[in-house]
């Protein structure tokens, strides 16, 4: 038997409950499908395939010899070169006010970035950081990872700002720039 009190309550749970629901939806909205897998790599704990959702904040990972290749719903394409992780720190895209922002967390190997629509938006916002310093895209395409003992950035097409130790460098095609581990204060 309901009493007056439990008759308040229930639609206000029920309520929540719904708005809970919703919000967990909306949230969990992809915002990209890996379209290249080669060898052994991860979609936070579960195996990647091609197709599979990615979602904002999730860890990418390959193992030795791997690569994944991530497209974005605007186009943008990361791909992942092997013993790399990158976590998607955030993502917007919103071309009917020409609005794009994405930001990466690279902490391990080396990888592959071209904007896609983002680049083109009014007001962009895409950075990539790393250990070592951090990138600030511009509508481009780039390469970044380890080599010859230390991490470096090559841009393909477009213009990069790489930021290190205090300075920035403003990169353009066919240039690319060591960039240095960062000291601690």
């Amino acid at each position: 038997m309901l009493d007056i009190r439990s008759a308040f309550f229930l639609p206000a749970i029920l309520c929540c409950l719904v708005t809970m629901a919703h919000v967990g939806i909306v949230e969990a909205a992809p915002i990209g499908k890996v379209t290249r897998v080669q060898k052994q790599a991860q979609i936070g704990s579960r195996p990647a395939a091609v197709g599979a959702s990615v979602n904002m904040n999730d860890r990418l990972r390959t193992g030795p010899g791997a690569r994944l290749q991530v497209t974005f719903v605007d186009g943008t394409n990361l791909t992942l070169g092997e013993n790399a992780t990158v976590v998607i720190d955030r993502f917007v895209y919103n071309p009917s006010k020409s609005v794009g922002a994405m930001a990466l967390s690279s902490t391990t190997g080396a990888l592959r970035f071209a904007t896609g629509k983002i680049g083109s938006m009014d007001n962009k916002d895409v950075t990539v950081s790393t250990p070592h310093g951090a990138l600030a895209v511009r509508g481009t395409e780039f390469w970044m990872g380890p080599i010859d003992g230390h991490y470096g950035a090559y841009v393909l097409d477009g213009k990069v700002d790489v930021g290190a130790r205090g300075r920035t460098v403003r990169l353009r095609p066919g240039y690319g720039t060591d960039i240095y581990q960062r000291r601690r204060r």
